[in-house]
């Protein structure tokens, strides 16, 4: 395998950037036209040739996640920070842990206006969704495919091929942003080192020791690229079978790490894993949010019949055989998915798939979390027949290409409505039965063993699942996993209830106010938006003046209820004065909001503005025909409200500001 650049030397000419790897033997390096973002590989000799002046200045970086072109031209996604997060074999896997985006454009390209405006609020953008703590890399294997889809594409190559062209398509994450590389890399193989695949979502490796033997237990999950997006934004299925939140889990148990050691020397080389999948159940619907806590369901399911059969075939393909465990509510507001879901399964016909349905809320109510032991056993003869992959190497080559000593020939496909909470909750607990029969059948484990007999190895896949479980939660809800103190000890308790209720207060907050603009992020960062200049800024103001007003007196509202509580007319809170000065707040705070949820509430939450949202509503936006009927009734000069109304469709980034 040709393995990626482990760091390089980023050059910035007048009209070129030129990147070159720090150290290593290769004499090729990159050049990026700094005022169209053509990149062309050149060779060492013609590099000095051509730009024999000092550059205008230098950085380093670990990697390169690629370039995307904004209004001003080509900026620079580079890897500026790396942390080692463990190992698998001996190929180091790092953490991303400083990424920057670094302007390449020409200096003297400066916008003004609106087009500052935009490119600040694209840079914006790119800053927060590159800011998470859930990149990861490796400069010498493939992260984003299991280890018994690296050994088919080893068998299957007919000699050592770079790491783009061996990547997952799904769990190369930055796909997008590598293409100028990658078509490069095309034409000359040499180019192929600059390109990096990176996944998304979670890496953690840690050393167990069972009697004696010491291994590395390592897990995995891998967020797919294609159908990315935040809770309420991105749910079902599009029209090419993709799945919103769709994620790979691999648990693999590692004897070919340099720590690892064993009494059984047929032990030394041997690597096992076992693989799940989540995603969201794939027909097509949405929750639309509307400011309630509980959003407005729309479920299609005539349409869904193709949708469903794509994504269904696509498992099979890579997977052969798929159960599909459905964790939804059987009555009330989830049970239109779970009907959806089971009326497309049973028409869906093909040997090697299979539908269970388990309500999780019901079954596992007052805290009886044992029960899941209940859907273990129902699924206990597939979990058997689809076995675990098994892989021996030399222990005196353990960089050579191994042994496949058994396959994993199927995959458990679990879901709830997000694809997070109850689905953790059984991923983990699955793993670790699959965990148990491994260590079993290698012999690290008698045949009475279970995992609760071994305290620190208990503790430590408590806290690695529940890890795990925050970080999937944290990419597509905002907010930490629910129910993971059950992950983390074994049992439901009183403070992680109330833990779970912060969080399911700030989801809601959250899924209302602030993830459309976390959707354009992901929008931004995966290519479903390409910027294209010349074309009317997407970040236009659609809040009327009537609803800008409303917010405004909500915030006046609580300033006076906050003022009457901190300084209480007459000396106390009870005084006759003080209660009548707080209801009258409280009155006008209560119309207030009923005046917003019966006729503005579409216009106070935050929608996505880069890609188009089939539910959101059709806001209007202020204009000079406008009719606005709170302010019709409080101005009553033509005049003053005309002027209002132009006030509003003016941007509120000045026309004379300027980005440099």
């Amino acid at each position: 395998m040709v393995t990626a650049q482990q760091s390089y030397k980023i050059a910035f000419y007048q009209t070129t950037v030129v990147i070159e790897a720090a150290r290593g033997t290769s004499d090729e390096r990159l050049a990026i036209d700094r005022n169209d973002g053509t990149v062309s590989c050149m060779s060492a000799p013609a590099t000095s040739s051509a730009f024999a002046a000092a550059p205008q200045r230098t950085m380093t970086a670990h990697g390169i996640m690629g370039i995307i072109s904004l209004l001003r031209g080509p900026y620079l996604v580079l890897i500026t920070g790396r942390e080692v997060a463990g190992s698998i074999g001996l190929s180091t896997v790092y953490r991303a842990s400083e990424i920057r985006v670094v302007k390449a454009a020409v200096e003297s390209r400066v916008l003004s206006g609106t087009d500052a405006f935009d490119e600040a609020t694209y840079l914006r953008l790119l800053d927060n969704a590159l800011a998470v703590n859930s990149f990861y890399f490796s400069y010498d294997m493939d992260l984003t495919s299991s280890l018994e889809r690296q050994q088919q594409k080893r068998q299957g190559a007919s000699g050592s091929l770079p790491l783009y062209k061996t990547a997952n398509d799904e769990f190369f994450y930055n796909k997008y942003l590598a293409e100028p590389l990658i078509a490069v890399a095309a034409s000359n193989p040499n180019a192929s080192a600059f390109v990096l695949p990176v996944i998304h979502g979670f890496f953690e490796c840690r050393q167990v020791m069972v009697r004696g033997t010491a291994f590395n237990y390592v897990l995995v999950t891998r967020r797919g690229r294609k159908r990315q997006g935040t809770r309420y934004f991105s749910r079902g299925a599009d029209e090419e079978g993709n799945v919103s939140n769709f994620a790979e889990t691999e648990q693999i148990v590692d004897f070919a790490a340099p720590n690892a050691s064993s009494t059984n020397p047929d032990l030394a080389g041997t690597q096992m894993s076992y693989v799940q999948v989540r995603g969201s159940i794939p027909i097509d619907w949405a929750q639309v949010i509307n400011m309630r806590y509980v959003p407005k369901l729309n479920v299609t399911v005539d349409e869904s019949r193709e949708r469903f059969n794509k994504h269904m075939m696509r498992l099979i393909s890579d997977y052969n055989d798929v159960v599909a465990v459905n964790l939804v509510n059987k009555v009330k507001y989830e049970k239109p998915m779970g009907d959806a879901f089971f009326k497309l399964s049973q028409e869906f016909k093909s040997p090697h798939y299979h539908y269970t349905h388990f309500d999780f809320h019901k079954e596992c109510s007052k805290m009886r979390w044992d029960r899941i032991g209940l859907l273990l056993d129902e699924i206990a003869q597939f979990t058997a027949k689809f076995g675990y992959f098994r892989i021996k190497h030399d222990p005196r080559a353990l960089s050579q290409a191994g042994e496949p000593l058994q396959l994993q020939v199927g995959v458990v496909r679990s879901n709830c409505m997000d694809c997070l909470d109850r689905t953790n909750v059984f991923q983990s607990e699955l793993a670790r039965v699959v965990l148990v029969k491994q260590l079993r059948d290698i012999g690290v484990f008698t045949d009475t063993d279970v995992i609760a007999n071994f305290t620190g190895m208990r503790s430590m896949l408590n806290n690695v699942w529940a890890d795990n479980a925050d970080a999937v939660s944290c990419a597509y809800s905002g907010t930490g996993a629910l129910k993971t103190d059950f992950t983390r000890t074994g049992q439901r308790t009183k403070s992680g209830a109330l833990q779970d209720g912060r969080n399911s207060v700030e989801r809601y907050i959250r899924g209302n106010f602030f993830d459309g603009e976390r959707q354009d992020t992901i929008d931004l960062l995966l290519g479903t938006f390409k910027v294209t200049p010349g074309i009317p800024s997407p970040f236009t103001d659609d809040q009327t003046i009537e609803s800008k007003t409303l917010v405004g007196a909500v915030y006046v509202c609580l300033f006076m209820l906050a003022y009457a509580f901190l300084y209480p007319r007459g000396g106390h809170w009870f005084c006759l004065s003080n209660f009548v000065f707080t209801s009258s707040w409280v009155l006008v705070l209560v119309f207030v909001a009923f005046t917003v949820m019966k006729s503005h509430t579409a216009e106070l939450l935050n929608w996505p503005k880069l890609s188009a949202y089939q539910y959101r509503p059709a806001v209007m936006r202020a204009n000079s025909t406008l009719s606005l009927p709170l302010l019709d009734r409080l101005l009553s000069s033509p005049d003053a409200k005309a002027s209002l109304r132009n006030d509003e469709i003016k941007k509120s980034w000045p026309t004379d500001k300027k980005l440099a």
